[in-house]
């Protein structure tokens, strides 16, 4: 920044790579366009390709390309040769993965599948703490906050192992996305009449059977079960 203000070009040369070619999304849209538009039948096959297909070619930048999907969480990867991920700027991998229809496809290098791998390994990761951010962030109301909060302090501080289980019980039924409305205002109550200790637990406990809450834990376990799995969509290795 410092060198732009200051007019230096021979600073601005530093941070410049002719090599690099990017291509915008809105350009790759209109190859995509023109393709459909000029070719219908090789768009149609092209959209029919099963998920995981692999490719190599020859390339000026070294290493791997890698399209990863979990649910809604995509992302592109460009990875260098040294197995790192070398940018994640959509710009930045649509230039590296560019070519022509007429280029040549290469063999696939002997460590390609353990690359993909690790690199698959890495996305679920993010996906993973990226889902539960959102989770945390959107989906509690403030009385569900202050009953997990109490909870978790009388949980830290209790010796009896039955109280422990039931706090665990209450833990993760009110936890749930799945709460009614009715359930919300009777803890928000709690929460306003600050109810804490003992006397919050024998509330909950009243709350969980009155308003049959065993549903909202097998609920909750049935989206912990059903929730999507990282997969990789294409990739290919840049020799």
């Amino acid at each position: 920044m410092y060198a732009i203000y200051d007019s230096k070009s021979a600073q601005l040369s530093l941070f410049e790579d002719e090599k690099e070619e990017l291509l915008d999304l809105n350009e790759a849209e209109e190859i995509l366009r023109q393709l459909r538009s000029e070719n219908p039948a090789e768009y149609e096959r092209i959209t029919q390709l099963r998920d995981g297909i692999r490719s190599a070619r020859a390339s000026t930048q070294k290493g791997m390309f890698v399209f990863c999907q979990m649910g809604r969480f995509q992302q592109l990867f460009l990875i260098d040769s040294n197995g790192a991920v070398a940018s994640k700027d959509i710009p930045r991998v649509l230039g590296a993965i560019k070519c022509g229809a007429d280029e040549n496809t290469s063999r696939l290098p002997n460590d390609y599948n353990s690359s993909l791998m690790k690199i698959k390994s890495q996305f679920a990761e993010e996906a993973k703490h990226r889902r539960a951010e959102l989770e945390h962030t959107v989906s509690l109301t403030h009385g569900q906050r202050y009953v997990l909060r109490e909870l978790g302090v009388l949980f830290r501080t209790a010796e009896d192992e039955e109280l422990k289980a039931q706090i665990n019980i209450l833990e993760k039924a009110f936890r749930s996305t799945r709460l009614s409305n009715a359930v919300k205002r009777e803890i928000n109550l709690c929460r306003r009449n600050a109810i804490t200790g003992a006397n919050l637990v024998r509330e909950l406990g009243r709350i969980y059977l009155q308003h049959n809450m065993k549903e909202a834990i097998e609920h909750q376990r049935l989206e912990t079960e059903d929730r999507p799995v990282a997969q990789i969509i294409c990739s290919e290795a840049l020799l």
